[in-house]
């Protein structure tokens, strides 16, 4: 293998790079592999122990170029090695090549290539995303509740929202798990998990720099050293650049804004002081600095403080926001009054220690996570100061995990302790109608109305669960799996928010309003059963039922100046639970040219969380937390992957969803009360799907050429659970492409790359801020976008 050294410019810092590449010759996760019938083990009791694995990677052999065989992914979202045909699971994985094909670059862009999947970014790049799979997510942007798909990396929980979004550089698959993870991941989720797994340093040097440039004036670059460091210790080291000036103009001082400058690293250190014993140190962080993106501004009243307008006039741009701003008739511009930073910190750590001294292993994996963010966000998406606010956050996450695991001939068990603790904290600004006596020209035009206030609130969590899982094979080629979990949860929260209101047009200083101390207790038992078949090495059947628990919270939000709306908003949620009901098969057919893997399920919602916004005092949204106590979510989906000709490759991935709340009210016991019994669930769209399709012409010199197309597709879907036809977006395609010229000699590969070739516009996310302030924020989604690549390992 060869490797070279480079260096480059970050700024005034001079860094010392490489990176990965995809070229045939790089250095190869083990755990992908292309599947030949003739080799495939007879499967066990035992399937994919950890002792079993190498023996399956080892009779399987990379090609050089794509082989007439589908290639199967060894995951481990069970903590062990197991191949996905194998899995009773509904699971999808990407290896370290395929994300290279896809181009992803960051970690909300994953979406886009699943089905049932949404990830939305309600405060632009760089922030908090809003997870829903299979219909269940939580639209609640604020930073002290998680949502109910946790975020895994190397195992390592990620606690807070705030650092669910990271640049996705040096890994050696993603694992999807779509249902509830109740029995085997550190926090219960109710909806699945998404675990990214990093590549691990080996004892061969390798390097590799990767550079992208593209559309806007974007930068992307990677660079990765890997190697012996001593007898018995390896290292690794990654690093990633991003600049873009960005999509969006703002019309104000025509600078362009929705960009990136962003760095992310991280080093690793393998260690093995025994034969039976392996240590590996993990030190990672981020950090952004750049201009927050803006939001499209979407008026909703009839000119400046006037009626609501109909639907028909908003949707056709005819009207205004509260002051009578009117928005920009682009896509992608506006006019905007801040330009302050984001400005985001996080680092952290990890100690996975393995030893297997005899018939089992325990594995202990400790880990660190701390952040701070501030983001000052134009809220109002316009040119005046209707609403601005400051968001501000730290967050310190201690985990502790044990496990031990073992196997047999006809089984394979596990049992486990996981330990979380973190400190959250808030400290956020909310400036609203503070120009008014300006707009109006008149001084104490505001008196009453224009407010300033500031809220900080913490939140303490203490998570202590026991886990076990045990597969058994009860008959020949059918196994039973039985897996349980308790979980202990407490949660302290304190709010102190202090306000100020304008009166004879002087804003006083900000005094104490509120000084609150809640404490919540959860304890829940979750667990899972499932059984399955294996008719053929190449068919299995399963069923599965599997319950899922996510602990209650508190509203972190901005608190109305009316006591009793405040009462309101502090009401704790309950926790909410879902008992899940899937059938499945994953199956090969002619001679593993075809895969065909479906799953039907059907979820009982019970408390589900709902996040909403109510007009408050002074008409303004007021956002709330409750409990649905009812919903039902029902699907199918189904994957379809063919390689007719040996040089091509076909994927075809759909899903027909239904998410639907039962019986629930907004804002109960308030004037604004509202039922949305029967609405349709936020980010949980109908009908999902995605295709794809890349051709390889080799050449005698043993170049190579590639051309990818893939596509996904979203039907109607809404953005809150009031299913306001405003708060939607329609149904609509994105299609990428991707051309790569493989050189054997030297190991370079060039590649064209396309995004949303058709230039689709569409919306990532909407927030309703109509009630009081006329306005439609909408969180717009990429333009197309063409960019070149060069990838060399040296």
């Amino acid at each position: 293998m060869k490797a070279t050294t480079s260096w480059y410019f970050l700024g005034p810092l001079l860094v010392f790079a490489t990176s990965h590449s995809e070229a045939r010759t790089t250095e190869k996760p083990t755990v992908s592999t292309p599947h030949k019938a003739k080799n495939t083990p007879k499967p066990t009791a035992s399937r994919g122990t950890p002792q079993q694995a190498p023996e399956v990677a080892a009779t399987k052999a990379e090609p050089k170029i794509a082989s007439p065989a589908i290639e199967d992914v060894v995951v481990t979202s069970q903590h062990r090695q197991e191949r996905i045909q194998d899995i009773p699971i509904s699971i999808t994985a990407f290896d370290a090549k395929t994300l290279k094909k896809f181009n992803l670059k960051s970690s909300d862009d994953l979406a886009s290539h699943l089905t049932d999947v949404q990830i939305a970014m309600p405060s632009g790049k760089g922030n908090q995303p809003l997870i829903a799979i299979r219909g269940i997510g939580l639209n609640d942007t604020n930073t002290n509740n998680a949502g109910p798909n946790g975020v895994y990396v190397d195992g390592i929980y990620e606690a807070s929202p705030a650092g669910q979004t990271f640049q996705t550089f040096d890994l050696e698959r993603v694992e999807v798990l779509k249902g509830p993870q109740g029995t085997l991941y550190g926090r219960n989720t109710t909806g699945g998990a998404i675990s990214y797994v990093t590549a691990k340093p080996t004892d061969k040097f390798y390097a590799n720099q990767d550079i992208e440039y593209g559309s806007w004036n974007s930068v992307s670059m990677t660079s990765i050293l890997n190697g012996k460091i001593a007898d018995g210790v390896d290292g690794r080291v990654a690093i990633n650049y991003n600049y873009s000036d960005g999509y969006f103009r703002d019309l104000t001082d025509n600078n362009t804004t929705n960009g990136a400058n962003d760095l992310a690293y991280r080093g690793q250190i393998k260690a093995k002081p025994a034969d039976d014993l392996t240590l590996l140190f993990n030190f990672h962080g981020g950090l952004v600095s750049r201009r927050p993106d803006e939001y499209r501004n979407v008026g909703t009243f009839n000119g400046a403080f006037g009626d609501t307008c109909s639907n028909s006039a908003i949707t056709a741009g005819h009207c205004t926001d509260l002051y009578g701003y009117n928005g920009s008739k682009s896509f992608y511009k506006g006019y905007y009054n801040r330009d302050r930073p984001l400005w985001i910190n996080a680092m952290g750590g990890s100690v996975q220690l393995e030893w297997s001294p005899g018939p089992f292993t325990l594995t202990s994996l400790t880990g660190y996570e701390v952040s701070h963010k501030i983001h000052p966000e134009d809220t109002d998406a316009g040119p005046n100061q209707i609403l601005e606010i400051d968001y501000g956050v730290r967050s310190t996450d201690i985990s502790q995990e044990f496990r031990v695991n073992g196997s047999g001939r006809r089984y394979h068990w596990l049992v486990g302790l996981y330990y979380l603790n973190e400190h959250l904290k808030q400290d956020q600004s909310l400036n609203e109608l503070t120009d008014l006596d300006q707009i109006l020209g008149m001084a104490g035009a505001g008196d009453g109305t224009s407010m300033a206030t500031r809220t900080i609130n913490g939140q303490f969590t203490q998570s202590v669960a026991a886990f076990s899982q045990v597969d058994y094979e009860i008959l020949d080629r059918t196994h039973l799996t039985l897996g349980g979990r308790l979980t202990y949860e407490h949660k302290a929260f304190n709010d102190y928010t202090l306000a100020s209101i304008e009166e004879g047009g002087v804003m006083p200083a900000r005094t104490p309003l509120y000084s609150i101390q809640e404490n919540l207790t959860n304890r829940a038992a979750s667990w899972r059963v499932a059984i399955d078949h294996k008719f053929t090495n190449a068919i299995m059947a399963y069923g599965s039922i599997s319950t899922g628990f996510k602990s209650g919270g508190f509203n972190g939000g901005f608190l109305d100046i009316d006591p009793v709306n405040a009462a309101y908003q502090l009401r704790p949620v309950k926790p909410e639970y879902v008992t899940a009901y899937e059938v499945g098969f994953k199956a090969d057919f002619l001679r593993h040219r075809l895969r065909w893997n479906a799953a039907g399920f059907f979820n009982s919602y019970r408390d589900q969380q709902i996040y909403n916004l109510i007009p408050g005092s002074n008409g303004v949204a007021l956002s709330t937390l409750g409990n649905a106590p009812r919903a039902q979510i029902k699907g199918v989906e189904s994957e379809f992957d063919l390689t007719p000709i040996p040089r091509l490759t076909m994927q075809l991935n759909v899903s027909f969803l239904n998410a639907q709340l039962g019986r629930f009210t907004a804002g109960a016991g308030t004037p604004s009360a509202v039922s949305y019994r029967g609405n349709q669930l936020p980010n949980a769209p109908h009908i999902t799907a995605t295709m794809l399709a890349m051709y390889h012409v080799p050449f005698q010199n043993g170049d190579d050429l590639q051309f990818m197309l893939n596509s996904s597709y979203r039907s109607h879907q809404y953005f809150d659970s009031t299913n306001n036809p405003l708060v939607a977006q329609r149904a609509y395609w994105l299609f990428n492409g991707k051309i790569t010229y493989a050189l054997a000699k030297p190991n370079l590969q060039i590649s064209f790359i396309g995004k949303n070739l058709t230039g689709e516009k569409y919306l990532n996310f909407m927030s309703n801020l109509s009630s009081g302030l006329g306005i439609l924020e909408e969180v717009v989604g990429t333009p197309r976008y063409f960019g070149g690549e060069a990838n060399y390992t040296f």
